[in-house]
């Protein structure tokens, strides 16, 4: 008989679950440990629950000796078959736990299609499975599994599992939440590589967290600025110390929950200028620290020629609306010429304007038209 320590000391495992949405293997740390804790052949945790067409993302420990080719084979086949796992049908809520021999009778189990051609040929005679979910969507089974040699899961296993569910459930919506949020990043770093503005984002220590290809582009063209270390750097020691300056105020300002943008130019070689826009990012949080995106640097040079309200929209985070009216102020017309020029009342110009200010950290009118001027002339 396998024994286990007392339910209360799963301290181990509960660090190794929030570790796991961090690491490059989600949770494969945590079912190592829960297999050797357990006493049991594997442990796997399955996510987005298969169904007839779609591949299950599994996470398995220990990883079964088997090459890619035959991980993709297994995969193709569980999604093919994934309607017929017994246990799987059997964990309809989050909760819901079970063995594998309380959901079907070991001879109607043999005789199935799923344990053939799945359980039997990867020596899994026994199955305890339990459903876990988290509120954005994400859902899936954490699962034991021991061969016929072993033995039977009990109710001190379901016991360890169950108090083991809500970390598991928190831990998921945390790699949800990573997960979305990395995919928006990627979608607004993707969406700036089509608009070919070289962008680069900074900490609060002024260095480079991250950038797009674009600006990748730019540093290996040696046309004046580089990448020293993790921190920007232009080939003028005047100029670097103007951008350096720059990217202090900015995060500066970002810790002082204040707001910043100013630029500069400088000559990048025979064949023109590089033009460096540098503002702070707005701090959402008062619990912040200086490891977070404090500002952003942009810079143009790579012969971009763009739309004013385009320009103007990326750089302030504009709306296409908003971006339309800050052009347009900046072209000279008053708040109910541009409303006119829209084919917008009064009321909502003056609203957007609002929030065109707000965006862009002015308090006046004014102020905007010799932000936006300025930006332009810098960058455009």
């Amino acid at each position: 008989m396998r024994s286990h320590r007392p339910i209360a000391e799963v301290d181990e495992l509960v660090t190794l679950i929030y570790r796991g949405p961090l690491e490059e293997t989600p949770w494969q740390s945590f079912l190592e440990a829960l297999s050797r804790r357990m006493q049991c052949k594997g442990a796997a945790i399955t996510l987005r629950l298969s169904r007839a067409g779609m591949p299950p993302f599994i996470i398995w420990a220990p990883r079964p000796p088997i090459g890619e080719q035959e991980a993709r084979r297994i995969q193709r086949i569980h999604a093919e078959m994934g309607d017929l796992d017994p246990l799987r049908n059997a964990l309809a809520r989050a909760g819901d736990i079970f063995r594998l021999s309380e959901v079907i009778s070991p001879g109607e189990l043999h005789a199935s299609r799923f344990y053939k051609e799945i359980l039997f040929p990867y020596g899994i005679e026994y199955q305890l499975g339990m459903y876990i979910s988290e509120p954005g969507g994400w859902e899936g089974n954490v699962g034991l599994t021991n061969g016929a040699e072993g033995e039977d899961f009990n109710d001190a296993d379901k016991a360890m599992l169950l108090a083991l569910r809500p970390h598991l459930e928190l831990s998921l919506a945390l790699f949800a939440r990573l997960r979305r949020e990395e995919t928006e990043v990627q979608v607004m770093i993707d969406t700036l590589d089509r608009l070919t503005l070289c962008t680069f984002i900074l900490d609060g220590g002024g260095r480079i967290l991250r950038t797009n290809s674009a600006a990748r582009a730019l540093v290996r063209s040696n046309r004046g600025l580089r990448a020293a270390g993790d921190r920007l750097a232009l080939a003028g020691s005047a100029g670097n110390a103007q951008l350096q300056q720059l990217i202090g105020k900015a995060t500066g300002a970002h810790r002082d929950g204040g707001s910043f943008a100013e630029g500069l130019r400088v000559d990048a070689d025979a064949d023109g200028h590089l033009g460096i826009l540098v503002r702070s990012i707005e701090a959402r949080s008062h619990y912040g620290n200086e490891a977070g995106p404090a500002a952003i640097v942009y810079v143009s040079g790579l012969d971009t020629h763009q739309p004013l309200e385009r320009l103007v929209a990326q750089i302030f985070d504009l709306t296409p609306s908003e971006a339309q009216l800050a052009a347009l102020l900046a072209s000279g017309l008053s708040l109910s010429e541009a409303a006119e020029k829209l084919e917008f009342t009064e009321n909502t110009v003056r609203s957007y304007c609002k929030t065109i200010l707000s965006k862009t950290g002015v308090g006046r009118q004014a102020d905007l038209v010799r932000l936006i001027l300025r930006s332009v002339a810098v960058l455009g």
